[in-house]
């Protein structure tokens, strides 16, 4: 009995043990952002940043941010939910849906399954994003870029 308790807290352990798993356990969308000119498009700050889902209002991802370049964020596991997300950059307000799929991926036998999305499509409004274009599609723990949202140059005035 006592080798079947071993055995049964060995695979816990383990998952704590330091640099076995990556620290990351949701995939997040990674997001930039730019403004177009007539040269190369060129990134961009912004200031008093909000943002947060309608499927969570309560938990604010960015809670009027300054001196942000990029944004991450995670997506429901749910393969059938798409989600809307509320961005507002001083008084106004876009809402972006996110369309995707989801499966769930074995991220070792340490660290267990870990959801990766593909991202469909995206709809916004047009009062501070200008296009998003979806630059990667795959979402998962890997640091790449997945979209880059193209702020309308009068939002940026904001930027700084």
């Amino acid at each position: 009995h006592l080798i079947l308790l071993f055995l049964l807290m060995l695979p816990l352990h383990s998952c704590n043990e330091e640099g076995l798993c990556s620290g990351v356990e949701v995939a997040r969308v990674k997001a930039g952002f730019y403004i177009r000119s007539d040269g190369p498009d060129r990134d961009t700050v912004l200031n008093n940043v909000t943002f947060f889902s309608n499927l969570r209002p309560d938990s604010l991802i960015y809670d009027s941010a300054f001196n942000v370049r990029k944004i991450s964020f995670p997506l429901p596991n749910d393969e059938k939910v798409d989600v809307e997300f509320i961005f507002r950059v001083d008084s106004l307000t876009d809402i972006i849906t996110v369309f995707k799929s989801s499966k769930l991926v074995m991220e070792s036998y340490e660290c267990g399954f870990i959801s990766h999305h593909n991202l469909k499509g995206l709809t916004y409004q047009n009062n501070i994003i200008d296009t998003i274009v979806i630059s990667d599609p795959l979402v998962n723990l890997i640091d790449v870029e997945n979209i880059r949202i193209y702020v309308k140059p009068a939002s940026a005035d904001t930027a700084r």
